[in-house]
């Protein structure tokens, strides 16, 4: 029976010294934005004379990442992003439209999930998707 003990209370300080060695791991999750991957950006990906930019940027964390942010400018649905994702769209100048859906196990955007802009050629303007996918809000220029 003292045998028994022994091996499980080695066990439990072997298990606790595991646990602890994680500790001193960095981690850069909430830290690197990453760009879209190819196959979850649909529209606006070349660049071309007269076009804007559009750099829309969803935040990093953990809360929200069972969550996918449809993107959709000009009622048109452009991309999926993840947490911790930015895709880079090329527009004609002018006036458009930028709203956001979503998709997982996260729950709606807000009604007023969208933003205007009007660009003009050679302009860039930020758009930035909180980290649960229901917000969106034009940063400053």
């Amino acid at each position: 029976m003292k045998i028994m003990q022994s091996a499980a209370g080695a066990v439990c300080v072997a298990l606790g010294l595991v646990a602890l060695a994680g500790c001193g791991v960095t981690n850069d999750h909430d830290k690197v934005i990453k760009d879209v991957v190819s196959n979850r950006q649909f529209l606006y990906q070349a660049p071309g004379d007269g076009t804007a930019t559009l750099q829309i940027v969803r935040s990093n964390g953990y809360f929200g990442a069972g969550c996918s942010s449809q993107v959709l400018v000009d009622d048109k649905f452009a991309a999926q992003l993840e947490t911790g994702e930015q895709a880079t769209f090329y527009l004609p100048s002018g006036a458009h439209t930028v709203a956001l859906r979503n998709s997982g196990a996260c729950h709606q955007a807000d009604d007023d999930a969208h933003v205007e802009t009007n660009l003009a050629a050679g302009e860039t303007a930020l758009v930035e998707v909180n980290k649960w996918g229901s917000s969106l809000s034009l940063a400053k220029r």
